[in-house]
């Protein structure tokens, strides 16, 4: 507990310089919810090349103060052609437009920002691999009459294959992104041999003791022999990860799937990574990314092994904190529902009992409060500049 009061702590006084300027910095950003996704979606075009998205939010969010921009709290989706590890932190802003009207609103301060590696248009690493899944002008306001209908992705003019989606929060000087649990596979053949693997990983945040194993969960749709190669690396933000291999070019069968992972002795007092590649006989290829961290410990629950450790969530909170917590907020844990929603016309759900679990991982589709998602999505925004930067240029140099 006292690592995750010293990051609020942080967060407050990080935030604060924004405070002065615009009503709205300490609010917290409203996350799109995912809990009730799907693992796998296929999108089988034969039957419809307009897919209904479902989402769903936690509240609704109207209050915009004065000195907001007009489409200030309002939901944006995206489509991505590639999924990304946690700490490879989306850009900030879509267009330099939108930049150009935050700045003009007094929100911040415009010519502090990357305009090349912070706003979406112009990232060279996403460069020709994202597309609107509603349009700018099409924000959604966040309000549960507008979550109650679908959004209408048209996949008409995207290449069948695989792809991941995001939900944005649009609310300047902090915005934030809310990634899809799972993957969507966009066909014109429902035969997995017509198109290349899919694939996404659901297991939730764990705490496993040295010489313990982590279950890791997934999804898989592709041709019969295809392979999973699985992969760890330390979590460090700013620091490219050192994958590791752990599971080396495994069949797998289309489906649930489950691995197990030994954390190694350098992971102790650490934070893990984790992704899966995957490669069909044809040497088609996707590579998914985890939603969730694997904290290791050597004894769980000493504050020898939590003092000075390279965690990001905090392993150390004990069963009691816990229990006193959960004893305040009623029988129903929010932070653990199974992925059981619908996946629409045309649509087909591969493995949902693996759907995104009780992580407390904002980032991941948890249903956590909203000041730890607010807080939590603007110290991230804050800190990961670095890490954004050095990534996109990282990626910039091929």
């Amino acid at each position: 507990m006292r690592r995750s009061l010293a990051w609020l702590t942080l967060a407050i006084v990080l935030a604060l310089p924004l405070a002065a300027e615009a009503g709205n910095s300490l609010h917290p950003r409203t996350p799109v919810d995912w809990s009730s996704a799907p693992c796998m979606t296929i999108i089988d075009r034969s039957q419809g090349a307009t897919y209904p998205l479902v989402y769903g939010i936690p509240y609704e969010d109207t209050d915009v103060t004065p000195d907001e921009v007009d489409q200030s709290r309002t939901h944006q989706f995206f489509v991505f052609c590639r999924d990304h590890h946690r700490e490879e932190l989306n850009p900030s802003w879509i267009t330099e437009a939108d930049l150009a009207d935050a700045d003009a609103h007094g929100l911040g301060d415009a010519s502090a920002v990357d305009a090349e590696l912070e706003v979406l248009e112009n990232a060279p690493e996403w460069a020709d691999c994202w597309w609107r899944i509603n349009s700018d002008e099409e924000r959604r306001p966040i309000t549960f009459e507008s979550a109650a209908e679908p959004v209408p992705w048209d996949t008409s003019a995207l290449p069948a294959g695989s792809y991941a989606v995001e939900g944005y929060t649009f609310e300047p000087w902090a915005n934030e992104w809310w990634p899809h649990p799972g993957v969507f596979k966009i066909v014109d053949d429902p035969d997995p041999a017509a198109s290349g693997p899919a694939a996404a990983l659901t297991f939730p945040e764990q705490i496993v003791e040295f010489g313990d194993q982590a279950t890791i969960t997934g999804c898989l749709d592709a041709m019969d022999g295809t392979t999973i190669t699985a992969s760890w690396a330390i979590s460090g933000f700013g620091n490219e990860p050192q994958w590791q291999v752990f599971v080396d070019r495994q069949p797998t069968a289309s489906g649930a799937f489950e691995l197990s992972y030994t954390p190694p002795f350098e992971t102790i007092s650490n934070t893990v990574l984790i992704k899966i590649d995957v490669e069909d006989p044809r040497g088609r290829t996707w590579t998914a990314h985890g939603p969730s961290y694997v904290a290791v410990t050597e004894d769980f629950g000493g504050d020898e092994d939590c003092e000075g450790g390279g965690f990001v969530s905090d392993p150390c909170e004990t069963d009691e904190t816990d229990d006193e917590e959960s004893d305040d907020s009623g029988d129903d844990d929010p932070t653990t529902t199974s992925g059981d929603g619908e996946t629409g016309p045309g649509a087909q759900d591969v493995g949902q009992e693996h759907g995104q679990g009780g992580s407390c991982s904002c980032s991941s589709g948890s249903t956590s409060p909203g000041w730890a998602l607010g807080l939590g999505g603007m110290l991230l925004g804050l800190l990961g500049l670095g890490s954004r930067r050095a990534t996109s240029r990282r990626s910039a140099r091929g």
